[in-house]
């Protein structure tokens, strides 16, 4: 599973079991032990398999033991996640010999994402003229490209510089900065290949299947959040206002839950028995007068804790439509139009007891970094914000300025992930234990 770099051959993948009954059903899968010849797809659903199992990939590098949660917020230790490795997590531990921590620092499953979906665009590339309508062809290209500008962010903004996953350079370092600029890339490509509404096998549109497939709206978020992370205020907002179209139909994108028998995921990842935020954290963020409190979180005084209420148990919602406010006052802040993006904080906020009216150059960055902790909770952003923003010592006490520079805000590389490359460890985690 790391990569040094293995190439799986597309004429040898299992055959994936896939049930479309239900959203839940969506990313189900039963791997068997047969292996197809070449010329295996050479039907539309054959090819939609293939695509179908690139999301699985993505849902085992962000679901496998709370993985995007330990990125995120549980590293930021605003929420707690009821297995044994949490307190390494929260306490910035991330060395220590325990099995499931080691796993993190494994960067595999999100090169199994990037190895597939380069499957998916030769498949698609390859397919004789009437195995896809063209409506299929350019649906797939958009899916398998978002996929990967998807797993080429998250590589990068885990573990900073990164190896390419790509046959022209396989295995070549790519610095932080190159590795964003690759994924925007792909991220541009498939926002104008995919549509704002997917068609069902029926050719009817369904707004199902469009929240857990991406779609336009999905892949222009994606988008701006990579042209934010490069610092590109004005291509940012510029990707944003395309999203008010005339013919724009918006929807969000989260990953389908159902079962794997392959490994060991969550079939209910924010369950309140398993993720929950302490009592006094809740507090603190969400102080007496603001009004979400209620509509976000279940509060148990007597067990001194507060769960997330998910109304939707079905799918793990990654790129929420709710984020479009505070994506737009970033790129308008970012693009030197401070009015403009305190309206849009104002209108993401409603329900805050602060008063952000009244906001200055200097003051915006804390108010908007505040407000996407509250709003964004649940996916795995915290931690991507505080290194982005520049305040990964400010709250997180066990790190330095110091230590930020030398690298304590990216994971620990594991061992395998090492091999073979001429990437190291950084200074700060090569002398930790």
């Amino acid at each position: 599973m790391n990569i040094k770099i293995y190439s799986k051959l597309w004429k040898l993948i299992p055959i994936v079991v896939i049930s479309f009954s239900s959203c839940t059903d969506f990313l189900s899968v039963t791997p068997d032990n047969r292996t197809e010849v070449e010329g295996y797809y050479t039907t539309a659903q054959r090819v939609d398999q293939a695509v179908v199992g690139t999301y699985v990939d993505l849902r085992r590098a962000l679901l496998s033991n709370y993985s995007w949660l330990m990125y995120g917020e549980a590293r930021a230790a605003d929420v707690t996640v009821n297995v044994d490795f949490q307190p390494y997590v929260a306490a910035q531990r991330l060395k220590v010999d325990h099995y499931e921590l080691k796993q993190l620092t494994d960067w595999g499953y999100f090169y199994d994402v990037i190895n597939s979906a380069n499957e998916v665009l030769d498949i698609v590339n390859t397919a004789e003229p009437e195995v896809l309508s063209e409506y299929q062809r350019t649906l797939y290209r958009g899916e398998a490209l978002a996929l990967k500008s998807m797993a080429y962010f998250y590589l990068t903004r885990i573990w900073g510089d990164i190896p390419s996953g790509e046959a022209s350079d396989m295995g070549q370092p790519l610095t932080a900065a190159a590795a964003v600029d690759r994924a925007a890339a792909y991220a541009k490509e498939a926002k104008d290949l995919l549509p704002w509404v997917l068609l069902n096998d029926d050719g009817i549109e369904s707004a199902a299947l469009t929240a857990v497939r991406f779609n336009k709206t999905a892949a222009s978020l994606l988008l701006a959040q990579e042209e934010l992370w490069a610092n590109k205020g004005s291509e940012a907002l510029t990707t944003l206002q395309a999203l008010f179209a005339d013919e724009a139909s918006l929807s969000g994108f989260g990953l389908s839950l159902g079962i794997d028998r392959r490994t060991e995921i969550p079939e209910t990842p924010l369950s309140g028995t398993m993720v929950s935020m302490p009592l006094d954290r809740l507090n603190s963020l969400y102080p007496e007068g603001d009004t979400r409190r209620a509509s976000l979180f279940t509060v148990s005084a007597s067990q001194g804790t507060a769960t997330l209420i998910v109304k939707d148990q079905s799918k793990l919602d990654l790129l929420k439509l709710g984020e479009l406010n505070l994506l737009l006052a970033e790129a308008y802040w970012r693009s030197g139009q401070l009015e403009e993006a305190i309206q849009y904080l104002v209108t993401a906020a409603e329900g805050a007891t602060e008063d952000y009216t009244t906001l200055s150059d200097g003051t915006f960055a804390d108010a908007l970094l505040l407000e996407r902790q509250r709003l964004l909770v649940g996916t795995g952003q915290r931690f991507f914000d505080l290194v982005r923003f520049g305040k990964v010592s400010t709250f997180v006490p066990e790190f330095s300025e110091t230590d930020v520079q030398n690298g304590a805000a990216y994971w620990p590389l594991s061992e395998s992930s090492i091999s073979g490359h001429s990437l190291t460890q950084s200074s700060y985690w090569a002398n930790q234990q």
